[in-house]
């Protein structure tokens, strides 16, 4: 009979099997424990997760809100800088006067 390091065949493929056997059930336990641990720490981190979205929102909110002040302080610059100009030509008209008056 044929052997191979002292052993049949039958013991090879015998042997063969059993470590087959142990490795699946090691990669289903390894896989399986994954999704469940993957699965608490979704279930774990959730109200995180919603806090985050919040503040997210929140976040875009303020920098819209940001954005509208930024344009009424512009437009409101554009405003006072015409009536600074008009200010202006006025004081030149009340000199004007002034001197044509005396």
């Amino acid at each position: 009979m044929h052997t191979l390091l002292g052993y049949s065949w039958a013991e090879i493929a015998s042997i063969l099997a059993v470590i087959s056997v142990l490795f699946s059930g090691i990669y289903w336990l390894i896989r399986h424990g994954a999704k469940a641990l993957n699965n608490a720490i979704n279930i774990g981190t959730y109200p995180l997760q919603q806090q985050f979205k919040e503040l997210t929102n929140t976040i875009k909110q303020l920098n819209n809100n940001l954005e509208e002040q930024h344009e009424s302080l512009e437009k409101l610059e554009d405003e006072v800088e015409r009536h600074h100009d008009e200010l202006i030509k006025h004081d030149k008209r009340i000199e004007s006067l002034e001197r044509d008056i005396k």
